[in-house]
């Protein structure tokens, strides 16, 4: 008999007593050395078997505000000092030393107490990460030093299940000596006098079982802590110690299994209810006959005790498979066919048995699941006939004994890591994950779903590309609930600013659930984070009502290790693609790299790419994609970034190819790439069919924020380059943003760098906000598709890679950023929002500047430009400046202009006319009165609020010491409130009675660390708020 060898078996699915991180000692304080040691086969287990070095990478929780705070190191540097030891003899282990104390060793003063150690651990670059479950940091508990009690205790299983009757293994450590003890439901399982205590925990009956620790010093210290783990009954065949074993009829067979506790085991022929033996120890030994005449052949073990039921499975399997060819037209994954019965097909090339395993057949392998092999052995397809009427199916595939994946193509996926943070209300009835039958990622195909009902056309009438007003959208950073249901319920909000199209950030499957989505794992699964599809479909389809086109930002330059083609063919001694890989090269092509290089001239590849965005253009009705990183689509091979952005004839067939197949879908499909790459190549591209559209980059991004910080020497604000003639384009190919999620925010900018003279300052919040609308006129105005980023329309200025603390950190980008809709109840950020939604107005109805540009000057500090469009002529002109200044010669002629937006007429005597511009002062000039058409953004009761007490503030951003201005109707008695960021009020700074009348305040927020904050005035008639930053 020759077994095939397999990875996967029963035991992988029960959880481990290993911690990830461990410590000596046990119950480190700050004031001491210690040691801890890293399993890199615990938690996300991404460092298991890396074949790499490991470096830590570490900061302190202290008692002075939220996050991580003094990281110590740098993610991405290879320093020497943060390299981690390996364990000599235990393989994926390894050790670090923070010394000669942990206060010391992270410079933490002594006002602060130090909480909680915590840990990220990386390769070298960065590439790579072990965290604890569920993609989260890791924490070490730390006490205070001297002679206060504190204590660590370890032993919860990070998955709550345990086995019963399996040694449960706990430890529990004090800072000082003490009476230690540990019980299971209250009952005592052992104790000890010192500073350490290890013992086994075994759990006999099934439930929650709550593990309590407890010491308690002579001098009456007490410190508690406890986990609840529920145990179950598990049982398993541990011979074969594969799950699917080749093998002839007419061989003996050993069958062994254990379920750790004495319990009545059973052996079956699968099918049959006749036993081969049966045990009642913890562990069982039988031999069998494999009899002749099958194909595959299963036994089955069934394990009792105390009434409960545990199953498990080994299956032989015997002669050959069938070989034929799938039926013509059968696409990779799942098909409904007409009769109802479904069908399967995967491609392998490589590979040489494939079966499905599946819930309705307890995931494990049979005759009718073996999945037939087409002639050229590339291909395994399967029908499944015999299945119930009703029920959802979960299935995965077993590949060669040793691989076991969901399916590639899946539309839904069930991950038991990170759906258990998935509410009901965000996407109601995900399965319960299987866990007692399998393990690892499962794919959910929905069976007996009505279609959903559309009430939009298919047709309806779309925005022209040239004129797309785009909005970005991270749904996970706009909405408290990030769902698309209330996403669905903003669009009254973004149809009011003149939006057109929205753009939303990955919506496919990705690592973890608090993500950017720039980690694909299934590039055609829906992420159930934002919700079900149904709910997109909803919303895609209310914009459409609206007039609204939804484009998805989607990732097909790399995919990271949960995809299925990384693991079925991968080099786990290199930690990268196996060469025989078919999909992904085995080292990236260009210098800039992610997750795994897709090989996009593979014809598996491109199968891929075009089956799964054709379904997002079918089923949800899209309206086209925004390719991220569309330059690495190429097989050339480049270490310099020049040479990467160089022509490339093989990326750009590759790109039409992708196009030509979106187009043959749908024909009006919008095509925007991030491309960056010489502007020969993406001039062919935006003229190649129905056009593709490319992102400005930063370069015109960085011009926006210079001229609105108030910077504008050397041409450093030239506002020009947002035009697609001044890239070298002949149509209206380029996407301008000021700010997009990768680059930073514009009143960020303002208020932490912008430009100061006299009196005027761009820092003030009042002024950025102005600068804002100054240079939004510069902005809306120019032909071309236009996009902005959630919130710019408000200002917002919670900084890219601001921390919780206020401080900036490269590890801060990624993270989830305040959600601050309350931005809408202050007039001055309902100003900006109102001027955009007036230049869109203009912008979408009109034909004022889709026309020629008659003059320009958009370098220095003024700015202006004369357009010229069917409808009629346009002035611009604006002061990036910070000193007041004439400007001559406005107007190309002479008669009356109606200064849009103030609703008021300069008369202009010809050309010579001048003006005198203030600082940041700006005017859209029309050669005719057109009322400003935006809809207002309305106003809420704190802005009513806010005019009613005619709060101000200033200075803001402030040091602490600020002043407040505010009118009483009559007296009152007064609270002012420092608020954070979740509404905790950190400071009352003042409490008392005032009169009516102007007032004012000098108020000191004391040893408040940076970052942004709320206050919050009250009196007998209601609450203001207005937003200040501590710098």
């Amino acid at each position: 008999m020759q077994k095939l060898l397999l990875l996967f078996c029963f035991l992988c699915t029960l959880p481990l007593g290993a911690q990830i991180v461990t410590t000596d000692p046990a119950a480190p304080t700050d004031d001491q050395s210690v040691t801890i040691t890293f399993d890199a086969t615990q938690g996300t287990g991404g460092l298991a078997d890396c074949n790499c070095d490991v470096y830590v990478h570490t900061g302190v929780i202290t008692d002075a505000g939220e996050g991580w705070r003094y990281v110590a190191t740098e993610w991405g540097v290879a320093n020497p000092d943060w390299r981690m030891t390996p364990v000599a003899g235990e393989p994926n282990k390894y050790t670090y030393t923070y010394s000669p104390t942990i206060r010391e060793y992270y410079g933490v003063p002594s006002s602060e107490a130090i909480e909680q150690i915590s840990l990220v651990f990386r390769n070298a670059d960065g590439s790579m990460e072990g965290k604890a479950s569920g993609n989260q940091d890791i924490f070490v508990d730390v006490s205070q030093g001297g002679n206060v009690l504190g204590i660590t205790a370890t032993g919860d299983p990070e998955q709550q299940l345990w086995a019963l009757g399996k040694p449960l293994p706990v430890q529990l450590g004090s800072t000082v000596a003490a009476t230690l003890e540990v019980f299971d439901n209250g009952m005592l399982v052992q104790t000890t006098t010192g500073t350490s205590l290890s013992t086994d925990v075994i759990l006999t009956s099934a439930g929650d079982h709550t593990i309590r620790f407890v010491a308690t010093t002579s001098d009456g210290q007490v410190q508690e802590d406890e986990f609840t783990v529920t145990a179950r009954l598990e049982t398993m065949f541990t011979e074969p110690s594969s799950a699917l074993v080749s093998a002839q009829g007419g061989d003996i067979v050993n069958l062994k299994g254990t379920s750790f506790i004495e319990a009545r085991h059973q052996v079956f022929i699968d099918g049959t209810s006749s036993s081969l033996g049966i045990s009642t120890e913890p562990s069982f030994d039988i031999n069998a006959m494999i009899p002749a005449g099958l194909d595959v052949y299963t036994f089955r073990l069934e394990t009792t005790y105390q009434g409960d039921t545990a199953t498990d499975y080994v299956t032989f399997v015997l002669g050959d498979q069938t070989v034929a060819d799938p039926p013509a037209g059968l696409q990779p994954g799942l098909t409904t066919m007409d009769d109802g019965s479904i069908m399967i097909l995967l491609r392998a090339p490589g590979k040489n048995d494939v079966f499905i395993q599946h819930n309705f057949n307890n995931f494990a392998p049979t005759a009718t699941t073996r999945m037939t092999k087409s002639i050229d052995g590339g291909t395994f397809w399967v029908e499944l006939d015999d299945l119930p009427e009703e029920g959802d199916l979960l299935y995965q595939f077993l590949i060669d004994g040793d691989i076991l994946q969901p399916d590639p193509f899946s539309k839904l996926i069930l991950d038991p890591f990170n759906d258990p943070f998935i509410s009901e209300e965000t996407f109601a009835g995900i399965p319960p994950y299987p866990t007692a039958a399998t393990s690892g990622i499962l794919t959910w195909h929905r069976r007996q779903r009505p279609d959903y009902e559309w009430q939009s056309s298919a047709d309806y009438e779309r925005p022209d590309p040239d004129r797309m007003v785009v909005y970005e959208i991270l749904i996970r950073d706009f909405l408290e609930d990030h769902s698309y249901t209330s996403l669905t319920d903003t669009l009254d909000y973004l149809e009011r600013l003149g939006i057109n199209v929205i753009e939303l950030m990955p919506i496919n499957e990705f690592e973890g659930n608090l993500s950017w989505g720039y980690n694909p794992s299934f590039h055609g699964a829906l992420d159930k984070y934002y919700g079900s599809p149904e709910d997109l479909k909803a919303f895609v389809d209310a914009c459409h009502q609206r007039g609204i086109a939804v484009v998805a930002d989607i990732v097909y330059n790399h995919a990271f290790g949960q995809n299925p083609f990384e693991r079925m063919w991968w080099d786990p001694s290199m930690n990268r693609p196996a060469a025989d890989n078919p999909y992904f090269n085995v080292t990236p092509k260009d210098p800039l790299s992610f997750g795994s290089d897709f090989n996009h001239e593979s014809p598996l590849t491109k199968e891929y790419v075009k089956v799964t965005t054709e379904y997002w253009l079918r089923e949800f009705r899209l309206d086209g994609f925004r390719w991220d990183l569309s330059k690495g689509f190429t097989q050339r091979e480049t270490t310099s970034f020049d040479a990467w952005a160089a022509y490339d004839p093989g990326r750009i067939a590759i790109l039409k190819d992708y196009a030509d197949h979106v187009w043959d879908v749908d024909p009006q499909a919008i095509m925007i790439m991030e491309h960056f790459a010489a502007q020969r190549e993406e001039e062919e591209l935006g003229q190649y069919g129905n056009s593709m559209y490319f992102w400005a980059g930063a370069g015109t991004h960085n011009n926006y924020l210079e001229g609105s910080m108030g910077y504008n020497e050397g041409g450093k604000s030239d506002l020009g380059s947002v035009l697609a003639r001044n890239r070298g384009f002949s149509g209206l190919n380029l996407v301008g943003y000021m700010e997009s999620h990768d680059e930073e925010r514009m009143q960020t900018k303002n208020e932490r760098f912008g430009n100061r003279m006299g009196d005027y300052d761009v820092r003030e919040l009042a002024t950025g906000l102005d600068r804002i609308e100054l240079a939004s006129t510069f902005f809306y105005t120019l032909p071309g598709p236009k996009m902005l980023w959630q919130f710019g329309e408000l200002g917002y200025d919670f900084g890219l890679r601001e921390c919780p603390n206020g401080q900036d950190s490269e590890d801060c980008k990624l993270d989830n950023k305040p959600i601050l809709w309350e931005y809408r109840e202050e007039p001055d950020r309902q100003d900006v929002y109102n001027w955009i939604a007036d230049l869109n107005y203009l912008r979408n109805n009109f034909d004022f500047f889709h026309g020629e540009i008659v003059t320009s000057n958009f370098r220095g500090d003024v700015k202006s430009a004369n357009l010229r469009g069917n409808d009629g002529e346009v002035v611009l002109l604006g002061n990036f400046g910070v000193t007041e200044v004439t400007v001559n010669n406005v107007f190309p002629s002479a008669g009356d202009w109606y200064d849009y937006g103030k609703d008021a007429f300069v008369a202009a005597s010809g050309p010579s006319t001048s003006i005198t511009l203030a600082p940041g002062e700006y005017h859209l000039f029309l050669d005719r009165e057109i009322t400003p058409g935006g809809q207002e953004l309305e106003t809420s009761v704190n802005d009513q609020s806010i005019a009613r007490l005619k709060l101000e503030v200033s200075p803001n951003p402030t040091a602490g010491e600020m002043a407040i201005s505010f009118s009483l109707a009559q007296p009152s008695h007064l609270t002012v409130e420092l608020v954070d960021l979740n509404g905790r009020t950190i400071q009352q700074l003042f409490s008392g009675r005032s009169a009516a009348g102007e007032r004012s305040l000098r108020l000191m927020a004391n040893d408040v660390p940076s970052g942004m904050y709320f206050l919050r005035v009250t009196d007998g008639v209601g609450a203001a708020v207005r937003k200040v930053i501590i710098q």
